[in-house]
């Protein structure tokens, strides 16, 4: 062993000696340990700079040890003896954690090379001409399975309100959306043969399904095949994507495009125009077929005349000649070396040489037409959506033969999937991760321009519902409600949730849902006027920014607490007058300089008390000069009738004098 210090020039040597000798080491640079396997039947762990004597010994084979490798993220080592027994090493503690035997090869005379792939968990070991790849399980989590092994496809049925997914086990289940819950299931559809991809015809009353040994199946609900079609007549083709057309079934698979007429498989008529695997296929009616490749490259068909006129790729365009001119092409390796392949004819548009994408970073993993822009035709704008490689997503102008805009949608990812809904208001995108995120692109690029645009359309969501690569996505409405993102990933789950921000139910799991309750969903008005709500909560920057559409219904919509995971408890109660768009949170702009009002200025004098003043009640009058009021001369009684009373008074006091006289 040897290394040069800083201030000197020359290496400072160390040996080591070994009883016996060893057959290989390996070093850990964060433990500074040299891990030895020895002839002797054990593993040494040395110190550098201690040569005396090792500082730890792993005993448990039986047979010399061959190979070491440490696991170095975990402080592990792996260790393979003579016997062809694997052991992996817990370092601290000095134990043996798991012991595998490997039943090849069969000679006890071999060459053993060892390497071990951290990145990805796979360990591989060669004996002479065989070669093991040992993958270790992801560690064992809470979280729940809707599949036992990898979810491929997922698939909704709109008649029966069905969600229709499959994995790499062969295995095909059904569940309600309504509630989650799985109420039948088909095993082994194709054998040992993973299924790739699958299909649902016009009326969504069968099933197809795709396999990697090349066969498509046709199935009813009742698990009832009534056809196979044999796409891989030649051997085994691995299918990637189905679409069933009038009458027709088309198959995309590698390089070839096959389709059927009445389950009969024929040969697609057009010559060989993709120089890399074909991935991907839509279809615009009444006779636009588009596929995607590998390379980039997007090449736009005739249905009818099974034709192809024009290429697309983000760094050209160029027009194709007639199936009459055109000769066969050679086609690439499966190995996808670099070389020059020239352009077609000297009729394409920005005639060069190109260099064949073969790290796939314009790879098309997805294609998908806007059919729900109707004015296109006349106004021009976007009518078709990729996605795959490098994480970025292009909107194009079939028409125009032009690329309006590319946003990077998900960085760092490699490539990516999509789907969008009916009416083309949203797209989901999802990538390796496991991340998926929503876009609003009802206005993106409805019009032609001469530039292309790197501006992404708004984002409404982002979030991880998975731990693994997202395999497929669907957008589906449930009776004019507000749409739902159904996805399937590799960690063997199924997702579904809200446009906005609605929690995240997995299928299988053990509470079932009230998808109508839970996702708190506005139904739309009968005369097809946009009533819908959405309640967003995207955190940026410590900014929370509700977006609230346009609601335009007769009634209230209530919204209760317990229907919103965000751990606030609140009601509240939207009425049809409620038109708010967007509210966020940013810099006031300053305010001009304001007089301030009489009332704070003086406030003594604006609201000093006044002292209270109290009314002056008048005396009320005698009765008898109540009566004298009354009976005056302007009253109406006759002046008799007073003299009378008058006589009549005096002759009382004549009367009482002389009573009072006689008494005394």
């Amino acid at each position: 062993m040897a290394w040069r210090e800083k201030p000197k020039k020359h290496l400072n040597m160390t040996s080591f000696h070994i009883a016996q000798g060893i057959h290989a080491f390996d070093y850990h640079s964060r433990l500074n340990l040299i891990a030895t396997a020895g002839i002797n039947n054990k593993v040494c762990l040395w110190n550098p700079y201690v040569v005396s004597k090792p500082v730890g010994v792993l005993w448990g084979h039986s047979a010399s040890v061959i190979a070491v490798q440490f696991f170095v993220e975990r402080k592990q080592l792996f260790s393979f003896s003579k016997d062809k027994v694997l052991r992996l090493w817990d370092i601290q503690h000095q134990l043996s954690i798991q012991r595998i035997a490997c039943s090849f090869p069969k000679s006890q005379e071999f060459r053993c090379l060892f390497h071990f792939d951290e990145a990805h968990g796979r360990l591989f070991i060669s004996f002479n001409n065989q070669l093991a790849l040992l993958a270790m399980k992801s560690e064992a989590s809470n979280r729940v399975k809707s599949h036992e092994k990898a979810v491929t496809c997922v698939l909704y049925n709109s008649i029966l309100k069905q969600v229709i997914s499959s994995d790499k086990g062969s295995t095909v289940s059904f569940w309600m959306i309504d509630t989650g819950q799985k109420i039948k299931q088909f095993t082994g559809c194709h054998g040992n043969a993973e299924i790739s991809t699958m299909a649902l015809d016009a009326n969504e009353t069968r099933l197809l399904t795709g396999s990697t040994d090349g066969t498509i199946k046709i199935w009813d609900f009742n698990g009832y095949c009534h056809h196979t079609l044999n796409v891989g007549q030649e051997g085994a083709v691995d299918i990637s994507q189905i679409l069933v057309l009038k009458k027709t079934i088309l198959v995309t698979a590698k390089f070839d495009i096959l389709f059927a007429r009445a389950i009969t498989p024929e040969e697609w008529k057009g010559c060989v125009q993709h120089h890399d695997d074909i991935l991907c296929a839509a279809f615009l009616p009444p006779q636009t077929l588009v596929t995607g490749s590998y390379d980039g490259e997007i090449v736009l068909w005739n249905n009818s005349t099974e034709n192809a006129h024009h290429v697309l790729h983000p760094d050209y365009q160029r027009l194709l000649k007639s199936k009459l001119d055109t000769k066969p092409r050679k086609l690439l390796t499966p190995g996808r070396s670099h070389s020059m392949h020239p352009m077609a004819d000297h009729s394409a548009i920005g005639v060069r040489n190109f260099e064949i994408d073969t790290e796939g970073k314009n790879a098309v993993m997805r294609l998908c037409f806007l059919k729900a822009r109707k004015n296109t035709a006349v106004t021009g704008g976007a009518n078709l959506v990729s996605c795959g490689g490098s994480g970025y997503v292009r909107f194009w102008d079939i028409r125009k033969k032009q690329l309006l805009a590319e946003f990077l949608a998900h960085s760092g990812v490699g490539s990516i999937i999509m789907s969008t809904d009916k009416t083309n208001r949203y797209l989901a995108t999802g990538d390796l991760d496991g991340w998926l995120k929503i876009w609003n692109i009802e206005e993106y690029r409805l019009n032609s321009s001469k530039n292309k645009i790197t501006k992404a359309p708004t984002l409404i969501r982002s979030f991880q519902p998975h731990e693994d690569r997202i395999s497929s996505l669907e957008i589906c409405e449930l009776g004019g409600q507000l749409p739902i993102i159904i996805s399937s990933s590799a960690d063997c789950s199924i997702c579904v949730t809200g446009v906005c921000n609605a929690p995240v139910w997995l299928f299988s799991q053990a509470k079932h849902w009230h998808i109508e309750n839970c996702l708190f969903l506005t139904k739309r008005d009968t005369n097809s006027v946009e009533s819908e709500i959405q309640i967003c909560f995207l955190r940026r920057n410590l900014n929370i920014l509700y977006l609230i559409k346009k609601i335009k219904d007769d009634s209230a919509y209530n919204v209760r607490s317990e229907d919103i995971n965000l751990g606030i408890k609140y009601n509240t109660c939207m009425k049809k007058t409620t038109i708010l768009w967007s509210l966020s949170i940013g810099v006031l702009k300053e305010l001009p300089e304001v007089n301030k009002p009489a009332f704070l200025l003086d406030p003594e004098k604006c609201f000093r008390k006044e002292p209270e003043k109290h009314p002056q009640i008048p005396e009320a009058p005698s009765v008898f000069e109540s009566l004298k009021a009354v009976f005056d001369e302007k009253s109406l009684f006759p002046k008799e009738i007073l003299d009378h009373e008058r006589k009549a008074k005096q002759f009382c006091q004549e009367r009482s004098c002389e009573v009072k006289k006689n008494k005394k």
